[in-house]
Formats: C-alpha cells, structure tokens, sequence
C-alpha cells in the first residue's frame, strides 16, 4: 500500500470507560447550524461486506477466563518516564514509541526499557501544536496537528521535515504518495462534500470518496485515528458508523458490518443533528463502534452510558463472538486499552493497580514475564504494563 508502514502494528484507547467519557467531552465543536445529515445506507448484497452480529444482551463472559496465557511487559518507571496512560504503541526494530496526553514522545526498548524522549509541542516553525495523529514511516515519527501540519522527526526527536495544511481534516493516514484525509463531513474547499479526500505529495487535492448531502452543522472528533493498517491494507471506520471501509487506490469498499440490530440508534433514515448523544443515551443504544481489527480476530468496544459498556471478541473465521466481562473483583470497570493485534496475540496495556487483581485470579503457568520484568516491579510502579494475550477458543452462548 505504498506508503503504510509496517511496522506501524498498533492503535489504542485511552482505556474504555475513560475513552468513553473523553468522546463526550472532545465530541462536538459547533458551528451551529439547523442543517440535518442522514448517515449512508450500506448496500447489503456487496459480496466482499462481511456481517457480524453484535448482541448487547448476550451473557457476558469474564474477561480472565477468556485468557489462555499472557506475556507481560514491564514499562520501566524513572523520575523521566512517569506515565499516566498508555493507550497507542508504535514497534519499530527493537523500540517502542509511546506518545502521552502532554505531548511527550516516550521510547522505550521492546524489553520495556526507558530509552529517552522529547517533547516539541508549541508553535515554532518545528514544534507542534497537538497530537492529533501519529504513525512512523521507516523509523520516521509523523505528528500531523489538526488543521496545522504532519512534522517529522527521528526517533532522537531531531526536527526533519513539515508540510502544511489546507484543509481541518479530523484524522490522516499516509496512503499511496500523499495523504488520505477523513473530512467529518465537513466542506473540503469550502464547497466539496466528501467525507474522504486524498492530497498528493505535494499537499494538492486529488480524489474524493464517500460523497454526503449536508454539512451537520458540527464536527464529531474522536481521539482514535479513524484509519488503521493490517498488512498491507487501509481501513477506515467513520464516527457516527458500524462500518468499516476498505480502501483502495480507486474506491472505497464496505468492508465489515457490525449489526447491533435495533440497539444501533443510526437505524436507516435517522438523522445526525445536535441532540443524537442525548436521544441515544434515552434510547439505550450504540452511537458508536470502536474496532481493533486483526488478521483473525476483532476486539470491539462501544457503551450507553456510565457503567453500561460493551466488548466483544469476534472470531471472523466462525463469526462467532464473545460478550466480555470487563470488571476487576471489587467490580471496578477494568480498562483495557487495546494496542493491537500481533498475529493472534491481543496486545493492551492495564493500569498497574488492576494488573494484580487480573494475575491473582490466574495459575501461575498461565502468564509469564519478559525478560527484565518482574511482579514485584510492576507492583512498586504506577505505569501501566503491556500484556499480550492469547485468547482461549469460545463459542457462542
């Protein structure tokens, strides 16, 4: 696909709850407006389109007894790596980047060794101004800053490179020799009406995808980048959607529908206005879908309200799925924040205070450490910790 790279493997949530409530309060920057926009009918006899039933009703399985065994990565607490959340890890040959809230670029050793970091937020000419998007292209980091730039460092933390933007795009990806942008239904050139757009190497306007009537009246902003990789591969899953897009030099294809039957609120003809958050949280329905998506299973998250979250495990293969449980033994909300998939390893960080109420409910031969991690660390540390899961079989109930 150009100019993915593979080695970017990952994309993560602040933490499901905790996300949850930063959508409400990142969601909407008004331009108030009485214009109304109905979200695209997906045509249902596309033969690639695969469907996947999601039954928020269905009994919830603990998310612990769905663990066959775990790995577990230490990231390393010094008076210079004091992390609040981890919820995005980039892998490039031995090193992770870890990008934080404050703008701090983290990197650390694939051991979970603190390596060094830098922090360049600001408005001079190699600064930026926020981290809206961040993906490495061969070992390069590339922060585009919503409405602003894409500025390129090493992983020193050397400025390399920046080019400027027209357009206030909601999130970017490279894709091909320039860039794809994910316009939230919002007027590219104060006239077009694509919801996607991709811009040359040289930042000039090239197609358009995914054409809409009006404008809302607003802009939905959700942390997560809206694009995501697996192999060679470009998806993309709109706000507002439960459907993920395939994305090809010359279209963009229905890729995977999540059917939540009548617990999706955007049901065929109901329009997208100001009052949505509110009509579905009255309506107890899904509003929105976070997908991480991996060679051969899903995890899928979405929630109603305070205390009332979802997630799923799917198995693509069977489309069969799995209900999870995701609470601590204090019925606490357990956050996970979902990093990736690594072949069918589910890779998330947890906050160190719920990592040993999740260890303490395993058998000892069901999890094990890196090298240079140990329990006794990890309890001592208020960073969060990397796992990698595997995932025990399951069926539907």
């Amino acid at each position: 696909m150009g100019k993915t790279n593979k080695a970017f493997k990952s994309k993560g949530l602040i933490g499901d709850f905790g996300y949850a409530i930063t959508v409400f309060l990142a969601v909407i920057t008004c331009s108030c407006s009485n214009e109304k926009s109905t979200n695209q009918i997906i045509n249902s006899d596309n033969e690639q389109l695969q469907s996947f039933k999601i039954d928020l009703k269905e009994e919830k399985t603990r998310f612990v007894d769905l663990i066959e065994s775990v790995e577990i990565t230490r990231l390393e607490e010094t008076e210079e790596s004091l992390l609040r959340s981890v919820g995005q890890i980039m892998f490039h040959e031995d090193k992770m980047v870890i990008p934080d809230n404050d703008g701090t670029i983290y990197i650390y050793s694939n051991r979970g060794d603190f390596l060094s970091k830098f922090n360049h937020k600001g408005e001079g000419p190699e600064e930026y101004i926020s981290l809206t998007d961040l993906w490495l292209e061969n070992g390069i980091l590339n922060i585009h800053s919503r409405g602003k730039s894409i500025t390129r460092y090493d992983l020193e933390g050397s400025f390399l490179s920046r080019d400027r933007l027209t357009e206030r795009a909601g999130h970017i990806y490279p894709f091909l020799d320039g860039h794809i942008m994910d316009m939230t239904m919002a007027y590219t050139q104060d006239s077009l009406k694509y919801s996607l757009v991709t811009i040359d190497e040289e930042m000039q306007l090239d197609k358009t995808f995914l054409p809409f009537q009006t404008h809302p009246g607003f802009r939905i902003y959700l942390p997560l980048n809206s694009f995501f990789p697996l192999g060679d591969d470009l998806f993309y899953m709109p706000v507002t959607n439960n459907t993920v897009y395939k994305i090809t030099p010359d279209e963009v294809i229905p890729f995977i529908l999540y059917d939540f039957g009548e617990d999706w609120f955007f049901q065929p003809g109901v329009e997208l206005n100001s009052d949505y958050y509110e009509d579905a949280n009255r309506n107890q329905q899904a509003w929105f879908v976070i997908n991480t998506l991996g060679p051969n299973y899903i995890y899928l998250y979405t929630t109603l309200g305070p205390r009332m979250d979802y997630s799923f495990f799917i198995d693509k293969e069977t489309k069969q799925s799995v209900s999870i449980k995701s609470r601590t033994t204090n019925d606490d909300q357990l956050d996970i924040a979902a990093i990736g998939w690594e072949g069918d390893e589910f890779l998330f960080t947890l906050r160190s205070t719920q990592f040993k109420d999740l260890v303490d409910q395993l058998n000892e031969e069901q999890y094990s450490f890196t090298e240079g991690s140990s329990l006794e660390e990890i309890e001592s540390s208020e960073n969060p910790v990397l796992l990698r899961m595997k995932i025990k079989g399951f069926s539907k109930r």
